[in-house]
């Protein structure tokens, strides 16, 4: 019973060491491709400023109806939602032309435990604009403020998007790797807008890819 206990054991090691270099690349190659989406050019900009648009195209809807089904989400989800604060509103909304704009005020957080928070006003303006069968999502002036008492007077002034999460900001000289503080402002605001755009999207009913989990760890600075 012992040598035969003894062999399985001796097969069931050879298989972990023959498994582990695969399970180490197949690990390896998802982070690799999770950092590639927050590097060069994922925060384009727009006469300089940055700026996120996306249209999205759905059959067999007309304007109004588009129009209702999304200024109930952005009013639900991003004026009432759970993080969002009191400035949030919807600004304009407009049939005829079939504008939809909203000021957003909410709370960005890049942790959240029982026993610590961190966590950041983030800022910006959402326009929609509705045509029959599709709309165009545009995320622009972003810019993130810290609350006083938490940063004890530090950071506490409004940090632009522009001279923070831009390719020249938040990515290191080669452009490989994000840079340890501007880089995790990039990839969470780039993680808050594709979930503002896919929820949006879902809203509206048009067809969505499945969800990416964000897995990035945010790199070192550079010398």
């Amino acid at each position: 019973f012992l040598i035969n206990k003894s062999k399985s054991m001796k097969k069931i090691l050879l298989l972990l060491m023959l498994l582990l270099p695969m399970v180490s690349m197949a690990q390896r190659g998802r982070n690799d491709n999770n950092q590639s989406r927050y590097l060069a050019g994922a925060v384009p900009m727009v006469n300089g400023y940055v700026q996120f648009d996306k249209t999205y195209y759905i059959k067999g809807k007309d304007k109004a109806t588009l129009m209702a089904e999304l200024r109930d989400y952005v009013q639900k989800e991003l004026v009432d939602g759970e993080d969002q604060l009191p400035q949030a509103r919807i600004t304009e909304v407009s049939p005829d032309s079939g504008i939809i704009a909203a000021s957003i005020e909410e709370y960005m957080y890049f942790k959240r435990t029982s026993w610590q928070t961190h966590c950041v006003r983030f800022y910006y303006q959402l326009v929609l604009q509705v045509e029959d069968g599709k709309f165009t999502a545009t995320m622009r002036r972003l810019h993130y403020r810290y609350d006083p008492e938490i940063t004890a007077g530090e950071f506490d002034e409004d940090r632009r998007a522009e001279q923070w999460i831009t390719d020249d900001a938040a990515l290191t000289k080669n452009g490989t790797k994000l840079q340890r503080v501007s880089g995790k402002f990039r990839v969470f605001t780039i993680d808050r807008k594709n979930e503002v755009f896919r929820g949006l999207a879902k809203a509206a009913g048009a067809v969505v890819k499945k969800k990416v989990t964000k897995t990035v760890e945010v790199e070192e600075e550079e010398e």
